[in-house]
């Protein structure tokens, strides 16, 4: 992804001449340094718009249920639909299946864990199979709460990634 954002700077800078980026540095910018610059605007565009203060964390606690009073609200009172948005945020079906699995004892359990380890997968947040088991059996609606946080926060929702910053 870097090297793409990389070649696509670099082009449009010899594209233009002296202006944008070779006017401010001059003709010694480097791939490797535009690299470099790409990488710290993201982090710091991460940090500012509330990303992970650790790299593989989530971006809010287990426990952090009323951060999002609207997500807490409707887990707790249709937990079914919160799995559905869950489902089709994280990729793996639409709504309604979720929704569907959700209302079948045994099986909304293994689907709440399938999707809390694929969630985990998607953002590269640390954790392993146990824990996610542990998660959804002992705080259920607060581990539903914290995935539904979790994709409004990177700003994925309906199942549609967020447009591309230019």
């Amino acid at each position: 992804w870097y090297q793409r954002r990389v070649r696509e700077a670099v082009v449009s800078t010899q594209s233009t001449g002296s202006s944008g980026i070779n006017a401010e540095y001059g003709d010694f910018l480097s791939e490797s340094h535009l690299c470099w610059s790409l990488f710290f605007t993201e982090l710091v565009y991460l940090t500012m718009e509330g990303g992970p203060a650790v790299p593989g964390a989530w971006l809010s606690s287990l426990f952090s249920c009323f951060d999002d009073i609207s997500s807490c609200l409707i887990t707790l009172i249709v937990p079914c639909v919160t799995i559905g948005q869950n489902t089709e945020n994280s990729g793996q079906g639409s709504f309604c299946l979720g929704f569907i699995l959700a209302l079948i004892p045994t099986v909304n359990f293994i689907w709440m864990v399938f999707l809390r380890n694929k969630t985990r997968e998607q953002f590269a947040i640390e954790g392993s199979l146990a824990g996610d088991i542990l998660s959804v059996f002992c705080c259920t609606l607060c581990t539903l709460t914290q995935e539904s946080r979790e994709f409004k926060m990177r700003g994925i929702e309906g199942g549609q990634p967020p447009m591309p910053r230019v």
